[in-house]
């Protein structure tokens, strides 16, 4: 039992060193500069049933019984693909609204790679994204469009200003391209909706300051880019087709960085007071358990002495060592006696 508590002491000791070693553990010595925050995950707009409602109409019927009436059911359904932010009907859009002439964008083909024919309007959008001022973009007419209002009505979104929402989840860096001497590096990013299976791929001028480029990550933001049209990419599982985009920059809400370096003193401190603790609980354990008997040990003690008892009578001890001690002292001074007399008659 004793070796037991020591053994379990033991592990207690290897628990709280490895506690020890985490700096999480000893980050209440020192509060962070920042405070605890804690930041709500935004969700993407969802379309209720009001957005997607159409109203019913009640017409005469047409079997001449006055009084009873049908509903109108040769009117189109409208989908979500057809109904604005606001649950309203797109308009055609204006040439105003194009960021790149009709002719250029007559070109783009859609449901292919990139291709020669694109390339006029592709250029003509980015250098109108260089040109124009971040608040001149955030001032302009952008709609909230989702992937499946792309994909489905890609000519009526081509050339457009558009908002699209969603979590990034890859963003690696472009080199330039070899054949357009004004491009540059560009940043392409894979935008996932809130529902959205794949991807919108994003094609980006410019990072916000401290965005991450990774293969994986999770980042929430907001992008204002003209939509360019249905691409074909290669993807991890093969070619996929999706929405391809052209951005300046876009909005994100970096999150706030509350961790803080520890240093080597406050990790030494809480190594320190580990070990101190850890050897109060063993010491402890010691001293509550050093003159106390197992169980083990009681029983052991406890069946000898039946054992002893019941044999004592039959034990032959025979002469102990005093009484064999005190014979032989006896025989001694007997015979130092008898030899006193004969050197008396000697003399």
């Amino acid at each position: 039992m004793r070796l037991m508590m020591l053994v379990g002491a033991l592990g207690l000791v290897l628990v709280l060193i490895m506690r020890a070693s985490d700096p999480n553990t000893w980050s209440w010595i020192v509060p962070p500069e920042g405070g605890s925050q804690v930041e709500a995950d935004r969700r993407a707009p969802e379309i209720t049933r009001e957005d997607v409602r159409v109203e019913r109409k009640a017409v005469a019927a047409d079997n001449g019984i006055e009084g009873e009436f049908r509903m109108a059911a040769d009117r189109r359904p409208v989908t979500p693909y057809t109904l604005g932010s606001k649950g309203e009907k797109e308009d055609e859009p204006d040439d105003a609204d194009q960021w790149a002439s009709p002719e250029a964008l007559a070109a783009v083909e859609d449901n292919s790679p990139f291709r020669a024919n694109g390339f006029e309007a592709w250029k003509q959008i980015r250098d109108r994204l260089n040109a124009a001022t971040p608040a001149e973009i955030a001032s302009a007419k952008a709609p909230s469009v989702q992937f499946g209002q792309l994909f489905q009505q890609s000519d009526l979104y081509r050339g457009q200003l558009v908002t699209v929402k969603g979590t990034v989840r890859r963003c690696v860096q472009v080199p330039p391209n070899k054949l357009d001497d004004e491009s540059g590096e560009m940043w392409q990013l894979w935008l996932f909706g809130g529902s959205d299976n794949f991807p919108m791929v994003v094609y980006c001028l410019d990072l916000p300051e401290g965005f991450p480029v990774a293969e994986q990550m999770a980042q929430r933001v907001t992008i204002r880019a003209v939509y360019f049209k249905k691409w074909v990419h290669p993807a991890k599982g093969g070619a996929t087709t999706s929405p391809l985009l052209l951005a300046r920059s876009f909005e994100w809400d970096a999150p706030v960085d509350i961790a803080r370096t520890i240093s080597s003193t406050e990790i030494s401190l809480g190594i320190m007071l580990t070990l101190m603790g850890a050897c109060v609980v063993v010491g402890f354990v010691w001293w509550n358990n050093r003159n106390r008997d197992s169980e083990v040990e009681k029983r052991i003690r406890a069946k000898n002495r039946k054992q002893f008892e019941e044999h004592s009578n039959e034990l032959d001890v025979g002469v102990s060592v005093r009484d064999q001690l005190g014979a032989l002292a006896a025989q001694l001074q007997q015979t130092s006696s008898s030899n006193q007399p004969d050197e008396k008659s000697t003399d």
